[in-house]
């Protein structure tokens, strides 16, 4: 059974990305990610989310290889609103409840330009609402 560091290169490869290009991405070095792809490092929770993230994975699967067979409702947290979370310093709860006004929104109108939540300005929804977020 492939582990952590295996299961990272494995998916790198897949999607054709160099260590370059994936450590840019997350938001880590290089080394630190050949470091990791090598089982040479450990890496922390909140940047191993962050990389299962970029990876499209879940952390289940990146932790212990294994896939849920009924796996619970799926929520993927759009880049651009992962990234403004992280620089705006917030919970991942606020992020959620952005995420759920948009579609709430999206779901009322019946024309929009795009339904694609990378393509958001999240910052900006962001500052109009962010007195109604508790």
């Amino acid at each position: 059974m492939a582990n952590l560091g295996e299961r990272i290169r494995e998916r790198r490869l897949h999607l054709h990305w160099t260590q370059d290009a994936l450590a840019e991405k997350a938001r880590l070095s290089k080394g630190f990610l050949s470091d990791l792809e090598n089982n040479n490092r450990s890496i922390g929770a909140d940047r191993l989310l962050d990389l299962a993230r970029v990876l499209g994975l879940s952390l289940d699967f990146l932790m212990k290889g294994e896939v849920a067979e009924q796996a619970p409702m799926q929520i993927v947290i759009p880049t651009r609103l992962a990234n403004l979370a992280k620089e705006k310093d917030l919970p991942f709860s606020k992020a959620l409840v952005l995420l759920e006004m948009r579609r709430q929104i999206i779901a009322h109108r019946s024309t929009t330009k795009s339904d694609d939540p990378e393509d958001f300005d999240w910052e900006g929804f962001y500052e109009s609402v962010k007195t109604f977020i508790p």
